[in-house]
Protein backbone atom coordinates (compact mmCIF):
# COMPACT_ATOMS: atom_id res chain seq x y z
CA UNK A 1 0.00 0.00 0.00
CA UNK A 2 2.75 2.45 0.63
CA UNK A 3 4.66 1.56 -2.39
CA UNK A 4 1.55 2.22 -4.23
CA UNK A 5 1.77 6.02 -2.76
CA UNK A 6 4.80 6.29 -2.97
CA UNK A 7 4.55 5.79 -6.92
CA UNK A 8 1.03 8.07 -7.12
CA UNK A 9 3.04 10.83 -5.68
CA UNK A 10 5.79 10.86 -7.92
CA UNK A 11 3.47 10.24 -10.80
CA UNK A 12 1.34 13.14 -10.10
CA UNK A 13 5.11 15.20 -9.11
CA UNK A 14 6.22 13.93 -12.80
CA UNK A 15 2.76 15.20 -14.39
CA UNK A 16 2.79 18.55 -12.91
CA UNK A 17 6.85 19.07 -13.73
CA UNK A 18 5.41 18.08 -17.87
CA UNK A 19 2.18 20.66 -17.35
CA UNK A 20 4.72 23.23 -15.79
CA UNK A 21 7.11 22.37 -19.03
CA UNK A 22 4.84 22.31 -21.68
CA UNK A 23 3.23 26.15 -20.45
CA UNK A 24 6.51 27.61 -20.46
CA UNK A 25 7.17 26.40 -24.27
CA UNK A 26 3.63 27.23 -25.07
CA UNK A 27 3.56 30.61 -23.70
CA UNK A 28 7.15 30.73 -26.07
CA UNK A 29 6.67 29.22 -29.04
CA UNK A 30 2.60 28.71 -29.38
CA UNK A 31 0.78 25.74 -29.45
CA UNK A 32 1.23 24.69 -32.88
CA UNK A 33 4.94 24.40 -32.86
CA UNK A 34 5.84 22.94 -29.57
CA UNK A 35 6.14 18.84 -29.85
CA UNK A 36 5.59 16.24 -27.07
CA UNK A 37 9.03 15.45 -27.85
CA UNK A 38 9.83 19.17 -26.94
CA UNK A 39 7.69 19.17 -23.61
CA UNK A 40 9.66 15.26 -23.11
CA UNK A 41 13.25 17.23 -23.55
CA UNK A 42 11.79 19.93 -21.43
CA UNK A 43 10.61 17.88 -18.40
CA UNK A 44 13.40 15.55 -18.93
CA UNK A 45 11.50 12.39 -19.08
CA UNK A 46 10.95 10.20 -21.49
CA UNK A 47 8.48 10.91 -24.51
CA UNK A 48 6.70 7.27 -23.87
CA UNK A 49 5.97 8.77 -20.11
CA UNK A 50 4.52 11.81 -21.42
CA UNK A 51 2.01 9.84 -23.50
CA UNK A 52 1.51 7.32 -20.79
CA UNK A 53 0.79 10.53 -18.09
CA UNK A 54 -1.44 12.47 -20.73
CA UNK A 55 -2.82 10.21 -23.72
CA UNK A 56 -2.43 13.50 -26.39
CA UNK A 57 -1.15 16.12 -26.72
CA UNK A 58 -4.67 17.97 -26.49
CA UNK A 59 -5.08 16.78 -22.89
CA UNK A 60 -1.53 18.55 -22.31
CA UNK A 61 -2.37 21.65 -23.88
CA UNK A 62 -5.66 21.79 -21.70
CA UNK A 63 -3.60 21.25 -18.58
CA UNK A 64 -1.25 23.45 -19.29
CA UNK A 65 -4.19 26.50 -20.03
CA UNK A 66 -5.26 25.44 -16.85
CA UNK A 67 -2.02 26.00 -14.92
CA UNK A 68 -1.89 29.36 -16.49
CA UNK A 69 -5.60 30.68 -15.42
CA UNK A 70 -4.50 28.98 -11.91
CA UNK A 71 -1.70 31.86 -11.66
CA UNK A 72 -3.78 34.62 -12.49
CA UNK A 73 -6.29 33.89 -9.83
CA UNK A 74 -3.41 33.96 -7.53
CA UNK A 75 -2.12 37.04 -9.08
CA UNK A 76 -5.42 39.38 -9.37
CA UNK A 77 -8.19 37.37 -7.04
CA UNK A 78 -7.16 39.24 -4.46
CA UNK A 79 -7.89 42.22 -5.75
CA UNK A 80 -12.01 41.69 -5.71
CA UNK A 81 -11.96 40.39 -2.42
CA UNK A 82 -15.04 41.53 -0.61
CA UNK A 83 -12.39 43.73 2.36
CA UNK A 84 -10.27 44.69 -0.91
CA UNK A 85 -13.74 46.51 -2.71
CA UNK A 86 -15.70 47.47 0.37
CA UNK A 87 -15.51 51.08 -0.28
CA UNK A 88 -16.02 50.98 -3.63
CA UNK A 89 -19.36 52.10 -5.66
CA UNK A 90 -20.63 49.86 -8.48
CA UNK A 91 -18.87 51.55 -11.41
CA UNK A 92 -15.57 51.94 -9.47
CA UNK A 93 -15.62 48.35 -9.27
CA UNK A 94 -16.14 47.56 -12.89
CA UNK A 95 -13.35 50.42 -13.77
CA UNK A 96 -11.21 48.06 -11.69
CA UNK A 97 -12.00 45.01 -13.09
CA UNK A 98 -11.43 47.24 -16.69
CA UNK A 99 -7.61 48.54 -15.02
CA UNK A 100 -6.44 44.63 -14.87
CA UNK A 101 -7.92 43.76 -18.64
CA UNK A 102 -5.63 46.27 -19.63
CA UNK A 103 -2.86 45.16 -17.21
CA UNK A 104 -3.18 41.30 -18.09
CA UNK A 105 -1.97 42.78 -21.75
CA UNK A 106 0.39 45.39 -20.65
CA UNK A 107 2.43 42.82 -18.53
CA UNK A 108 1.46 39.53 -19.96
CA UNK A 109 1.01 39.75 -23.45
CA UNK A 110 2.67 35.74 -24.47
CA UNK A 111 -0.52 34.75 -21.69
CA UNK A 112 -2.58 36.66 -23.72
CA UNK A 113 -1.94 35.20 -27.33
CA UNK A 114 -1.88 31.82 -26.19
CA UNK A 115 -5.45 32.06 -24.64
CA UNK A 116 -6.33 33.28 -27.96
CA UNK A 117 -4.64 30.37 -29.98
CA UNK A 118 -6.10 27.92 -27.36
CA UNK A 119 -10.22 29.45 -28.23
CA UNK A 120 -9.44 28.15 -31.52
CA UNK A 121 -7.17 25.50 -30.36
CA UNK A 122 -10.20 23.83 -28.62
CA UNK A 123 -12.97 24.69 -31.37
CA UNK A 124 -11.12 22.13 -33.11
CA UNK A 125 -9.46 19.80 -31.13
CA UNK A 126 -11.10 16.58 -29.40
CA UNK A 127 -10.52 17.26 -25.57
CA UNK A 128 -12.40 14.77 -22.89
CA UNK A 129 -15.36 16.58 -21.42
CA UNK A 130 -13.39 16.03 -17.67
CA UNK A 131 -10.36 17.97 -18.83
CA UNK A 132 -12.62 20.63 -20.32
CA UNK A 133 -14.18 20.92 -17.23
CA UNK A 134 -11.25 21.40 -15.62
CA UNK A 135 -9.90 24.03 -17.63
CA UNK A 136 -13.42 26.02 -17.25
CA UNK A 137 -13.17 25.58 -12.89
CA UNK A 138 -9.46 27.27 -13.72
CA UNK A 139 -10.81 30.53 -15.37
CA UNK A 140 -10.34 33.81 -13.65
CA UNK A 141 -14.63 34.73 -12.82
CA UNK A 142 -14.28 38.28 -14.89
CA UNK A 143 -18.43 37.66 -15.87
CA UNK A 144 -19.37 37.27 -11.30
CA UNK A 145 -16.84 40.00 -10.79
CA UNK A 146 -18.55 42.32 -13.16
CA UNK A 147 -22.42 41.26 -12.84
CA UNK A 148 -22.01 41.98 -8.56
CA UNK A 149 -19.90 45.47 -9.60
CA UNK A 150 -23.13 46.24 -12.26
CA UNK A 151 -26.02 45.29 -10.12
CA UNK A 152 -24.29 47.48 -7.21
CA UNK A 153 -23.76 50.44 -9.24
CA UNK A 154 -27.66 50.19 -10.93
CA UNK A 155 -28.40 50.44 -7.05
CA UNK A 156 -26.50 53.05 -5.73
CA UNK A 157 -26.87 55.13 -9.00
CA UNK A 158 -23.14 54.60 -10.53
CA UNK A 159 -24.30 52.79 -13.26
CA UNK A 160 -27.22 54.05 -15.34
CA UNK A 161 -30.70 51.76 -15.88
CA UNK A 162 -31.86 50.41 -18.58
CA UNK A 163 -28.64 48.01 -19.89
CA UNK A 164 -28.50 44.70 -20.71
CA UNK A 165 -25.98 43.13 -18.15
CA UNK A 166 -24.91 40.36 -20.52
CA UNK A 167 -25.21 41.60 -23.66
CA UNK A 168 -22.78 44.81 -22.39
CA UNK A 169 -20.09 41.99 -20.98
CA UNK A 170 -20.16 39.96 -23.81
CA UNK A 171 -19.50 42.60 -26.46
CA UNK A 172 -16.91 44.88 -23.78
CA UNK A 173 -14.87 41.44 -23.59
CA UNK A 174 -14.98 40.36 -26.71
CA UNK A 175 -14.12 43.75 -28.59
CA UNK A 176 -11.38 43.95 -25.99
CA UNK A 177 -10.00 40.46 -26.23
CA UNK A 178 -10.18 41.11 -30.47
CA UNK A 179 -8.13 44.37 -30.11
CA UNK A 180 -5.54 42.65 -28.31
CA UNK A 181 -4.88 39.89 -30.31
CA UNK A 182 -4.71 42.73 -33.19
CA UNK A 183 -2.12 44.62 -31.44
CA UNK A 184 -0.21 41.61 -30.56
CA UNK A 185 0.27 40.21 -34.15
CA UNK A 186 0.70 43.82 -35.18
CA UNK A 187 0.45 45.62 -38.84
CA UNK A 188 -0.64 43.27 -41.16
CA UNK A 189 -1.35 46.17 -44.18
CA UNK A 190 1.13 49.00 -45.18
CA UNK A 191 -2.01 50.72 -44.33
CA UNK A 192 -2.45 49.93 -40.79
CA UNK A 193 -2.03 52.39 -37.90
CA UNK A 194 -2.10 50.42 -34.96
CA UNK A 195 -1.75 52.74 -31.35
CA UNK A 196 -0.50 49.92 -28.29
CA UNK A 197 -2.11 50.55 -25.99
CA UNK A 198 -3.82 53.46 -26.58
CA UNK A 199 -6.26 51.70 -28.68
CA UNK A 200 -7.24 49.25 -25.79
CA UNK A 201 -7.83 51.83 -23.29
CA UNK A 202 -9.69 53.83 -25.35
CA UNK A 203 -11.96 50.94 -26.27
CA UNK A 204 -12.26 50.48 -22.81
CA UNK A 205 -13.26 54.06 -21.93
CA UNK A 206 -15.92 53.76 -24.36
CA UNK A 207 -17.69 51.05 -22.75
CA UNK A 208 -17.17 52.64 -19.23
CA UNK A 209 -18.58 55.97 -20.52
CA UNK A 210 -21.70 53.51 -21.81
CA UNK A 211 -22.34 52.73 -18.71
CA UNK A 212 -22.51 56.41 -17.07
CA UNK A 213 -25.56 57.67 -15.92
CA UNK A 214 -26.84 59.90 -18.48
CA UNK A 215 -25.01 58.63 -21.64
CA UNK A 216 -27.00 57.99 -24.33
CA UNK A 217 -28.68 54.30 -25.04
Amino acid sequence: MEQDNLYARHREKRMEEAVYAAAELFLRDGIEKVKMTDVADAAAMGVASLYRYFGTKNVLVVRAGALLWRDVNRLYGNRFAPAAVEGLNGMERIRLLFSLLEELYRDHRPFISLIGELDDFLAAADVPAEDLERYEKSLFDFYTVFREAFDRGVADGSVRRGVDPDLFFNTACHAATALELKLIRGPLLPGDRLDDPAELHQLLDFALAYLTPGSPA
